[in-house]
């Protein structure tokens, strides 16, 4: 199955287990956000992200740049538990 495949398959799935006024309005949400220009304004593959410094998980802030010192960096984003 490709993956095309797997999230139609998934967007099936949730379509049928959320309320229809919430999967509408998350519907709407998704739209707006695609016709705000946010993907063209995004990053892209090879981009340099720019500096930025976040608090760890004990409260000390970091900086992206202070962790390139030591190599690569991988980020990962988390939306939080829904």
């Amino acid at each position: 199955m490709s993956l095309a495949q797997e999230l139609a398959k998934q967007r099936e799935v949730s379509h049928r287990r959320i309320p229809e006024d919430k999967w509408t309005l998350m519907q709407r949400a998704a739209e707006d956000l695609a016709q705000s220009g946010i993907k063209e304004k995004s990053l892209k593959i090879g981009d340099l992200a720019p500096d930025f410094a976040l608090p760890n998980a004990f409260g000390k802030l970091i900086s992206l740049a202070e962790m390139l010192k030591n190599g690569p960096v991988v980020l990962s984003f988390y939306r939080g538990g829904w």
